[in-house]
């Protein structure tokens, strides 16, 4: 039988894991929309937006363990 400090630590670590995975993906995505944002400026994509799509759809590709942060979060329907 495990003691309850040893599953409380690795809780711990795990929701750091996650805490820093999800920093990793936010600065793959931030790079990547510099980068299309300079084949927008070349012509590349005909609109900011279109630039700003292509790089989350290009970092969901390359990571998938970054579709996690990185999908829309769930809107509430307004009345």
């Amino acid at each position: 039988m495990r003691s309850r400090r040893s599953t409380r630590r690795r809780s711990q670590r795990k929701s750091s894991r996650r805490r820093s995975l999800s920093k990793k993906c936010r600065e793959r995505l931030q790079k990547k929309i510099r980068i299309n944002m300079s084949e927008y400026k070349a012509g590349r994509y005909s609109s900011r937006a279109q630039a700003v799509a292509v790089s989350y759809a290009q970092v969901k590709k390359k990571y998938p363990s970054c579709k996690r942060y990185l999908s829309r979060k769930s809107s509430k329907k307004r009345k």
